[in-house]
């Protein structure tokens, strides 16, 4: 039988019970339609979610949102740092308060577009998961290797480097998988070499 996709985070948001189970063919995924309250606007249907032509097997059809605030979060946390930055000489402050904050601020701009384990990227374990399945919050350009490269620059570089400050979510596996490959690897590159498929949860595209 044909079937017309809906935007399935909006039928999720109008909330109602499941009511059949559909199966889309050549999509390879299952799911179901909902009873939408009295008076609710139909969803529209979807323009890529959840396509019988999709080339995503693990398409789910929930698109990432940032934060409302997302830019003005990111904004306060890296303004801290520049100010911590420009205080790194300072023989009033130990080195180790130093380091701890600075470790903080960038746990904060990570975390500036959403909560820790619904991040933009997510690794195509983390985001099939079920409930039980622990997830980790795993820096993708690690955080001592970004704070030793930060401690020596100024100006602009600073911009530079922080703009690869973001985070993915993983399951606890493949953390341990991705321990692996710290010393020698960093970034997307440390991911290709423990084999761990990431997607951009905002395009629903493989990045890895």
């Amino acid at each position: 039988m044909a079937w017309s996709p809906w935007r399935v985070s909006q039928a999720f948001e109008l909330g109602g019970p499941p009511l059949d189970v559909w199966y889309l063919e050549g999509c390879g995924l299952s799911g179901c339609t909902y009873q939408l309250p009295a008076g609710s606007p139909q969803p529209e249907p979807a323009t890529r979610i959840l396509s019988s032509q999709s080339s995503l097997p693990y398409a789910w059809g929930i698109v990432f949102k940032p934060h409302p605030k997302a830019k003005a979060r990111k904004r306060s946390a890296v303004t801290l740092f520049k100010c911590l930055l420009a205080n790194r000489n300072n023989p009033a402050i130990f080195p180790t308060h130093h380091r701890e904050l600075l470790s903080v601020l960038l746990w904060k701009i990570t975390l500036a577009e959403s909560s820790k384990y619904k991040t933009r990227f997510q690794s195509e374990g983390a985001r099939g998961s079920s409930g039980k399945v622990k997830l980790q919050h795993d820096h993708v350009f690690q955080q001592s290797k970004m704070i030793a490269k930060l401690m020596k620059v100024r100006g602009h570089k600073v911009d530079v480097i922080l703009k690869k400050a973001f985070g993915c979510t993983v399951t606890s596996k493949e953390h341990t998988r991705l321990s692996k490959f710290d010393k020698k690897y960093d970034g997307w590159a440390r991911y290709r070499k423990a084999r761990i498929k990431v997607i951009d949860t905002q395009t629903d595209k493989r990045v890895v």
